[in-house]
């Protein structure tokens, strides 16, 4: 696709998403309750109401003005009946509190009691109480772990400011609310069944609420709430944090990580987070919880991006993201459509979410368990910017491991429907319709994802909060002007950013940018497999394709590779006058220069080998080669020169493992010193007579078989393949040799051998025939 066509579809792109937007808003307003508030009055009026209920139930409230907020209540404003929201129009929600509620916080004395405390209560925007706390302030809430609980006298007071006139609570029934004691009661003389729920806990601390519904309403309502159907929903946050962790840590040890764009995410999470926060706080000890529940947040989003994108990148070292090019002020037209594709896929998804909640609260027995827009949209440890980044990394962790452990055929499904179970933002009751919804939400972020990258993920996640944040606030600016701002300022900032990349030259991108230094390393890593395989196989191509086939004489070869190209070498040379030349050696060392030295010995025995010279004078001008030719790296020789009618042999050796004959059931070393080749003094070698008899067998071994280590670091050692060798004469040299490697294999176990094991086997047979030769 070209940019040019890809300019042109942006405002196509651009006018669906704000078509689905538009829809999606249409249906909230027609829906869900927390868009059908109309306009609210001013905060004098509920301050007002407020202060009624606290003198109604005996609280003095301390001077000063109460703090004031416009909220979604605490997660309770769900339908509890069988009748579901579509029986509720706008009147009965606000009279139920589903609508946007008002917070109203002041401190406060019961007579009676000295200790001061927080009233909260929580108004319909008709003025309706709808939940009430009375807490401990500051840290004397956050350590009160001891202490006597409010009792029942007390609870039923302190409930007298839910009730309305005419109505009394019955009787309470014990129920526990996440393990804490609490009671329900049903509220009689209303117009409708509804009831109250009645929570304490140490401290004297209080938290009362009405809903709707007979009592047995809300006794199902917390057996949804039970630990089985939070597990059924999904991890746990703790293992999911656990996992991230556990993920990072594993990155930081292998030096695989990059922090540079998870920190600017983490700080603007925080900052996010923290300002509100700190602007709400009423004591030190709500500053200091404020920081330390914008600090974890902003932590977690270190967290996840880091360890998500690091873990991307490691896995696709190709892979780049727009944020490096927006980080180094070179955003081109690439990063402009990036961040306008999320942009539009953003505002579509935020309509597609309002969509589907709109729809589960019109269908009967389903309803949206959470308020579209939790308000205060930004509070401590939670804000759009902070829930967007960390859904998109959460997603970047999911697509980097399911590429690990899936085909990539199916890793796009695999990732879509690993996401919606762990990660799915709608939170809709029955569970298969969340499922469902979480589906249709979470595909178009993991396939745009893939398809234009993680700025494009990033832009569409936090839009996709931003958005709705941004229209209700503007429905309700005089209560939330600083939220309208920040959303919308944030939205026109990713807008102009994006229209900014497309006005600029193509050039500013054309050049790769600097990847981090972990990528850098792994690069050079890769690089360094991809050469040492060509070396490899390099190695392999210099080794003999067929063995010799001599009448008499059996011949079997083999060389394991390590991990890495060794130096491991064997050669079968035949001179005019019809002798049989055989070299085993090791060239020291891994890598370039030790392929090279291989080569070099592999040629200079082939130009070398004459019938009118020894094994020692050939090994003495293969020195001479190798020296001429400046490496650093040495190279051990054995060269034997046998006459296949006689069994005679000359033997000469430069440093390498002795051989070892085989011969009337014994096993023996042939002692034959020499300096390995091409390094140090110079030398001369000599040459040995050995006599193979009829039956009698050589064997050639690099040193990869006696120095190989098994898991305890035990050598498989110069003893154990003589006494293996004793029992094997009367097997063939490939039986021999293939006794001797699964013996050396054995001793391994699952140990990888750290380097070139080569074994060259030579029997001579007992009555003189054809003996086969084997493809090494």
């Amino acid at each position: 696709m070209t940019s040019t066509t890809s300019n042109l579809r942006l405002p196509i792109f651009l006018l669906l998403g704000a078509l689905a937007l538009a829809a999606g808003v249409m249906l909230a307003r027609l829906w869900l309750p927390e868009w059908q508030a109309g306009d609210l009055p001013s905060e004098e009026r509920y301050v007002e109401q407020y202060q009624a209920l606290a003198r109604q139930v005996g609280i003095r409230l301390e001077p000063g003005e109460p703090r004031v907020l416009l909220t979604t209540g605490q997660g309770d404003g769900v339908a509890t009946d069988d009748q579901g929201l579509d029986r509720y129009g706008p009147a009965l929600q606000d009279n139920d509190g589903r609508s946007v509620r008002i917070r109203v916080i002041q401190t406060g004395t019961l007579p009676g009691d000295r200790t001061a405390r927080e009233l909260t209560i929580d108004l319909s925007p008709s003025g309706r109480p709808r939940a009430l706390q009375w807490t401990l302030p500051g840290w004397d809430r956050v350590f009160a772990v001891v202490g006597p609980a409010a009792s029942a006298e007390r609870l039923r007071s302190i409930s007298g400011a839910l009730l309305r006139p005419g109505e009394s609570l019955g009787e309470l029934v014990p129920a526990a609310v996440a393990g804490s004691p609490a009671f329900l009661a049903p509220i009689q003389g209303g117009s409708r069944p509804e009831h109250i729920q009645l929570q304490t806990l140490p401290g004297g601390n209080v938290f009362l609420t009405r809903h709707p519904g007979p009592l047995q309403a809300g006794l199902e309502r917390l057996d949804r709430m039970r630990l089985s159907d939070l597990l059924f929903r999904g991890a746990p946050p703790l293992l999911r944090l656990l996992a991230v962790a556990i993920l990072f840590v594993v990155l930081v040890s292998k030096g695989r990580i990059d922090v540079v764009n998870g920190a600017i995410l983490g700080a603007l999470t925080l900052v996010a987070s923290l300002v509100p926060g700190l602007f709400w706080a009423a004591s030190a000890a709500e500053a200091v919880t404020a920081f330390l529940a914008a600090g974890a947040g902003a932590l977690w989003v270190f967290l996840i991006w880091s360890a998500g994108e690091s873990f991307l990148r490691a896995a696709d070292p190709s892979f780049t993201t727009s944020l490096d090019a927006l980080r180094a002020g070179r955003l081109g037209p690439r990063g402009g459509r990036s961040l306008l594709y999320g942009l539009s896929l953003g505002a579509a998804l935020a309509g597609l979410e309002l969509a589907l909640r709109a729809l589960a609260a019109r269908l009967p027995g389903a309803w949206p368990e959470s308020a579209s827009v939790g308000l205060p949209v930004f509070r401590a440890g939670e804000s759009p910017f902070g829930d967007g980044i960390a859904l998109a990394g959460a997603l970047v962790v999911v697509l980097a491991v399911v590429r690990r452990i899936v085909p990539p055929k199916y890793a796009p499904a695999a990732a879509i429907l690993a996401s919606a179970l762990l990660l799915g933002p709608l939170r809709i009751h029955p569970y298969p319709l969340e499922l469902a919804g979480n589906l249709a939400v979470i595909a178009p972020l993991i396939l745009a994802g893939r398809r234009f990258g993680l700025t494009t993920l990033l832009t569409a996640s936090l839009t996709s909060l931003l958005l709705p944040a941004a229209a209700l606030s503007a429905w309700h600016l005089y209560w939330l002007p600083g939220t309208f701002a920040a959303t919308a300022g944030s939205l026109t900032a990713i807008l102009a950013l994006g229209m900014a990349g497309l006005r600029r030259p193509e050039q500013v991108e054309l050049e790769r940018l600097k990847p981090p230094p972990f990528i850098r390393r792994l690069e050079e890593e890769r690089r360094i497999r991809y050469e040492m395989g060509l070396l490899a196989r390099m190695q392999v191509g210099l080794l003999p394709t067929r063995l010799p086939q001599i009448e008499g004489w059996e011949i079997a070869a083999r060389s394991l590779l390590a991990t890495e190209a060794g130096g491991d070498l064997y050669d079968f040379l035949q001179d005019d006058a019809g002798r049989l030349w055989v070299a085993a050696g090791d060239v020291a060392g891994h890598g370039y220069s030790c392929a090279i030295v291989h080569a070099m010995t592999t040629a200079a025995l082939a130009s070398l080998v004459t019938p009118e010279r020894t094994p020692a004078e050939v090994l003495g001008l293969v020195d001479k080669v190798l020296r001429r030719g400046g490496h650093r790296n040495f190279a051990s020789l054995a060269l034997l020169l046998l006459d296949p009618a006689t069994g005679k042999a000359l033997l000469s050796n430069a440093g390498h493992p002795y051989p070892l004959a085989l011969s009337a059931g014994e096993v023996s070393e042939i002692e034959i010193s020499g300096l390995p080749l091409g390094q140090g003094p110079a030398r001369r070698y000599e040459d040995i007579s050995i006599q193979v008899p009829l039956g009698g067998v050589l064997v050639f071994c690099s040193d990869g078989l006696f120095e190989a280590v098994d898991w305890s670091s035990n050598p498989y050692g110069f003893e154990r393949p003589q006494e293996v060798l004793r029992t094997l004469e009367d097997r063939s040299a490939e039986e021999i040799l293939e006794a001797l490697l699964h013996d050396w294999q054995k001793h391994l176990r699952s140990e990888e051998p750290p380097d070139d094991t080569t074994v060259v086997v030579i029997k001579r047979a007992l009555t003189p025939g054809p003996s086969p030769g084997r493809t090494p």
